[in-house]
């Protein structure tokens, strides 16, 4: 028969602790850094849009239409294909030469494409460079309700 030893097995917990103060360490260090890498932003208070209305005042209002080829309307006139673009903003730029605090406001179906829409918006904003404004033009973006619905 064997004897059984009346001493238990023993292990030393130094290394462990030291591990685990390391990762600790680590751990907070990366924390830290990803903290100051990311810039303070003071952004507004969003506000649900379907409460907002356009502030009054003159403004310039383009529709953009078509499903599959572009078609911007301002102030009665339409422009359709590849320069419609190019035509509305040399339009805006003569309108905001005669009134530079004329509000641009760009109206398209929720269905719109941001392909269609993103152009519209460097279209005036080129526009008013064009126009020799020293700030920005104000835009309002508008997304109209289909009729079917």
């Amino acid at each position: 028969m064997r004897r059984r030893s009346i001493h238990g097995i023993a292990s030393d917990m130094t290394p462990l602790i030291d591990v685990v103060f390391l990762l600790i360490v680590f751990f907070v260090l990366v924390s830290r850094i990803v903290d100051e890498d990311r810039p303070r932003l003071d952004l507004p208070t969003p506000v649900p849009a379907a409460s907002r209305t356009a502030e009054p005042g003159p403004r310039a209002i383009v529709n953009i239409m078509g499903e599959q080829d572009l078609l911007l309307k301002l102030d009665g006139r339409q422009w359709q294909g590849d320069h419609a673009v190019l035509e509305l903003q040399k339009a805006l730029a003569v309108l905001l030469r005669k009134h530079p605090d004329i509000a641009v406001q760009i109206r398209a179906g929720r269905a719109t494409p941001w392909s269609q829409v993103g152009p519209v918006l460097d279209a005036a904003r080129r526009a008013g460079r064009l126009a020799g404004l020293s700030g920005p033009v104000h835009v309002q973006l508008a997304a109209m309700r289909d009729r079917s619905s």
